[in-house]
């Protein structure tokens, strides 16, 4: 194969990439941020383990026009009383050395997802942690929320990763970011 044919196909590589809402490199620079009105926000894969939960969260893109998101969501704690609770710490995916986000390009139906982590057995009290009833999502430099009816256990600080593309995380265990 020669080097035009081949420059041509790793260009042609990238642009599906980019299509398919995986992490873009500087062509994502020309999309706007995703604005709340135009994302759906839903509850997907739940897991527990040796005490811990895991929630992933995923971000539909509903409009017709492509947009771009980065970083870590806020999430805030909506308990049995209404009442909304702040208790999170952001994560990294993978090693502390890496870059510790992606930008995410989203077409149309595209999708961006984050995980919830959190522990599902209070060990002080030596019983399960209470049930949220929602989680309320503010998405990275907006104002404006989302709101997911969850049922997770609430025992404290919730970890929240940051953005990656698609619906499935396969990085899910995560570190401490320092923020």
């Amino acid at each position: 194969m020669n080097r035009a044919v081949l420059a041509l196909s790793l260009v042609a590589g990238a642009l599906v990439i980019a299509q398919a809402g995986l992490p873009a490199t500087d062509v994502s620079a020309a999309y706007p941020r995703c604005r709340t009105k135009q994302l759906h926000l839903t509850a997907g894969a739940y897991g527990e383990a040796a005490q811990q939960f895991i929630q992933t969260l995923t971000f539909t893109n509903e409009s017709s026009r492509r947009c771009q998101l980065q970083g870590w969501p806020a999430v805030t704690v909506r308990g049995r009383s209404g009442r909304l609770v702040v208790k999170t710490r952001r994560v990294v995916q993978g090693p502390p050395s890496a870059r510790p986000y992606e930008r995410v390009v989203l077409r149309a139906l595209g999708a961006a997802s984050f995980d919830v982590y959190g522990a599902d057995w209070n060990a002080l009290a030596n019983r399960p942690c209470p049930k949220t009833s929602a989680l309320v999502v503010t998405l990275p430099g907006a104002s404006r929320t989302l709101e997911v009816r969850v049922r997770l256990p609430s025992c404290g600080v919730l970890l929240v990763a940051p953005l990656i593309a698609g619906s499935r995380d396969r990085d899910a265990w995560s570190t401490v970011w320092k923020s």
